[in-house]
């Protein structure tokens, strides 16, 4: 017997099957209404689960990257050789220009009193006062002084450093007991090259490696 696609038929005795040609209209617009119900609800959870996998897809993605990005700043900062020695806080107190404070505790400073006006960033062929320059270190700038016998060649590789909008100021100081010396905030670092007449990549990477560590890390990093 040959039984097209039909429909169920309930009453309270016995259960009758009838095909879509017996169907009364109202049984065909129910069970048409059904068909479409079914497939719609099929529609809307395809649609879940493509969501659910799109969003799983970006956020593998999101997770893969931060993952890599902390990795590699991880890797990248341990790879650093810090030299510096960390000095003593002397206070952010403001001073007159001419007017006398307490002695600096280290040379250069790296705290202590300081005027208001500090000093644009940049590169510098004559001194510049180190109270406006402690102002400087307040505000997350790299300092980086050289004797003023330094070669052309070691002056050039320094002021290499410097960047158009990096907080550094480099210039020639008299007062260095090392050739060269680098200031942060609470921080120095300075030596003497094995060269007097350039800087080797050791140095170099010295050099940069503080200035990674510690450029906007003073007390007020979001100052210009």
């Amino acid at each position: 017997m040959f039984i097209q696609k039909g429909h169920l038929i309930k009453n309270r005795k016995y259960v009758i099957f009838k095909t879509m040609n017996e169907l009364s209209p109202k049984e065909l617009y129910e069970q048409k209404k059904k068909e479409k119900l079914g497939a719609q609800a099929k529609s809307e959870a395809a649609g879940r689960v493509k969501k659910f996998l799109i969003w799983a897809v970006i956020l593998i993605v999101i997770g893969g990257g931060i993952y890599w990005l902390v990795k590699r700043t991880g890797k990248k900062v341990s790879e650093r050789k810090i030299y510096a020695v960390q000095i003593a806080d002397q206070g952010r107190a403001h001073i007159n220009i001419g007017q006398s404070h307490p002695e600096y505790n280290s040379n250069p400073p790296t705290s202590g009193g300081h005027y208001e006006e500090w000093e644009t960033k940049g590169i510098y062929k004559e001194q510049q006062p180190n109270e406006g320059l402690v102002h400087n270190l307040e505000h997350g700038y790299i300092w980086i002084s050289y004797r003023p016998d330094a070669s052309s060649k070691i002056v050039k590789q320094l002021e290499d450093f410097y960047g158009i909008g990096k907080k550094i100021i480099i210039e020639p100081r008299k007062e260095n007991d090392k050739m060269i010396a680098l200031a942060a905030w609470n921080w120095l670092d300075k030596f003497d090259p094995a060269s007097p007449e350039a800087l080797s990549d050791v140095e170099l990477k010295r050099i940069q490696d503080f200035i990674d560590t510690y450029i906007n890390q003073g007390p007020e990093p979001n100052a210009p």
